[in-house]
């Protein structure tokens, strides 16, 4: 039976990839058992490993003591039983492969493992599970989609499916915010969901605009970087549309339309670099080239909390 108390909530986390091993740390961190589980104990190993180095790093940015280390890795049992680590929690945030077969396998367990008021979620960012998940009491199966890194990005977007309970949306997004997850919900599952889609959409004409010879990717990066970055970091593009006046965008959206790109086709570029193995940090070589993976992952996720520790201040008015 779940519990009422959404803080004494257990969660278990399938999948101890980047993302599900960063949401079981997240989790920990905001005083939650959690049950880290994965079908490969070494992958487990390594899982826990990360999360050490990262509750590490947070200690070298005093966003956590060093007690909070050892009392964090306490709250989390890893294992390779699937049944064991969801029997007894309140909440399934599920992080495997984006397969449809592997999902429709999972949950088809957890129907079987679960009471019937356990909150099924999935952290998939791109698809849709609730046109192939058959399970019963469908009216508590939702998408959680986290972020990267999950335990320092503050946005959880919710999305409900066509069954999913008022009831369950309300008590879910409570838990979330009651960790200090910024949440953003859609009333309908669409691809790509929120950010995936403005993101794909600023990225395409950015390509496009770097495959017509404009502008190169550095100068593109530092366009974004010197005004969508000050801007949005607290206003969205509604509230930046209001400052600089709806006339304004209703012209920029009359002229520009016709000009921007609007194919329809993934980026040759995009093609090009994969086929050559140029496929960002995790190669060594993307737009840019990395010489150590976990040094510049280090390096992002420092600026990410030092960033988010700004905003909030400029938020609150410090």
């Amino acid at each position: 039976m779940r519990n009422q108390d959404v803080t004494q909530w257990k969660v278990a986390v399938l999948g101890a990839g980047s993302m599900g091993q960063c949401i079981a740390q997240f989790m920990a961190m905001k005083g939650h058992e959690v049950f880290l589980y994965n079908r490969t104990p070494a992958n487990l190993e390594k899982a826990m490993v990360q999360i050490e180095n990262n509750l590490h790093t947070l200690v070298g940015l005093e966003q956590i003591s060093f007690d909070q280390v050892a009392e964090t890795l306490a709250r989390i049992t890893d294992s390779s039983d699937l049944k064991a680590s969801v029997e007894k929690a309140d909440i399934v945030i599920e992080n495997l492969a984006e397969v449809e077969e592997v999902k429709k396998n999972v949950f088809r367990q957890l129907d079987e493992y679960c009471a019937e008021d356990v909150i099924l979620s999935s952290d998939t960012s791109t698809m849709n599970i609730f046109s192939f998940l058959t399970i019963s009491h469908p009216e508590r199966l939702l998408i959680t989609h986290f972020f990267n890194p999950a335990h320092v990005m503050p946005l959880v977007e919710l999305v409900r499916g066509p069954e999913t309970s008022d009831e369950v949306v309300r008590v879910t997004r409570a838990f979330l915010e009651n960790t200090g997850k910024e949440v953003a919900v859609l009333n309908k599952c669409v691809p790509g969901f929120i950010l995936n889609r403005i993101t794909l959409s600023v990225f395409r004409e950015a390509m496009h605009l770097v495959e017509e010879g404009v502008a190169s990717p550095e100068d593109i990066d530092k366009a974004i970087v010197s005004t969508f970055g000050p801007r949005y970091a607290f206003e969205g593009p509604f509230g930046l549309s209001d400052f600089a006046g709806i006339d304004i965008y209703e012209r920029l959206a009359t002229l520009l339309p016709p000009v921007l790109c609007s194919s329809t086709e993934c980026p040759k570029l995009l093609h090009e670099m994969t086929a050559q193995g140029k496929l960002g940090v995790k190669s060594g070589d993307g737009f840019y080239h990395y010489e150590d993976e976990k040094a510049a992952r280090r390096e992002r996720d420092t600026k990410i909390i030092r960033m988010i520790a700004a905003i909030r201040d400029v938020q609150q008015g410090r």
